[in-house]
């Protein structure tokens, strides 16, 4: 495979000016990495979208953010990332072929983003059923005996007016309760009372104090279940 993993090399050009003092160039040091990912290279080259679809496939933005990833355990920092929530694939930069490339969702264990605040995501190995599961990649909004998840996607519909694009994007998020090794998408609010064996009763006075109403902010309103159920001795 010709597709190249850059991330060793990109986090060592953020740390140039230590590097300066050795005889190494910076592409003696990629050459010297390199060997140490020969498992994780062949994610391929990443293409760009088509140009007929209106908007972008990416999570919030269109550009590569500066990011931490977590591959085999490892941790990297200042990794250029973007994420397509459209085919759910995690793609980076590799200067020395000046081409975007993909990361294999295999060996990612997490990577967060900082746009519009920090935004983690781990890869959930199944989730039966789920149309959007893809790559399995899914934001991790709460982390516990029981974690509250978000799945972020992308779906394409046509123009209806004269344009010169022929279709559009635009996104969805689904939520997920995951305990052990069960998953359950929620998106009623009994659900997740049923799913967390809370009693509705006894909470809904804070769920009115907080004005938490479900179908107008499900994030605040499962990430608040999930807290209470996290944190136990909280319940009256």
């Amino acid at each position: 495979m010709k597709a190249v993993f850059f991330l060793i090399s990109f986090h060592l050009t953020f740390c140039f000016a230590a590097l300066s003092q050795t005889n190494l160039t910076f592409q003696d040091l990629y050459q010297k990495n390199i060997p140490l990912f020969q498992d994780i290279i062949s994610g391929g080259y990443y293409l760009d979208p088509p140009k007929e679809i209106e908007g972008h496939p990416y999570f919030i933005s269109r550009n590569l953010e500066t990011s931490s990833l977590t591959i085999n355990g490892l941790r990297y920092q200042k990794v250029p990332l973007s994420y397509n929530i459209f085919t759910d694939e995690l793609i980076t930069f590799q200067p020395i072929h000046k081409q975007k490339i993909l990361i294999r969702p295999d060996k990612i264990n997490a990577f967060e983003i900082e746009i519009t605040g920090k935004h983690t995501f781990v890869i959930v190995p199944e989730n039966p059923g789920y149309l959007h599961h893809r790559k399995g990649i899914y934001e991790i909004l709460d982390v516990g005996k029981v974690n509250l998840l978000q799945k972020h996607y992308k779906l394409t519909k046509p123009k209806r007016e004269l344009s010169t694009y022929t279709s559009v994007f635009y996104e969805k998020s689904d939520y997920f309760l995951q305990k052990n090794k069960e998953i359950k998408r929620i998106s009623k609010p009994k659900q997740a009372f049923d799913f967390l064996e809370l009693d509705k009763k006894i909470i809904r006075k804070q769920l009115r104090e907080k004005q938490l109403i479900f179908r107008e902010n499900p994030a605040a309103y499962l990430s608040f279940l999930t807290q209470l159920y996290n944190k136990q001795d909280l319940l009256p």
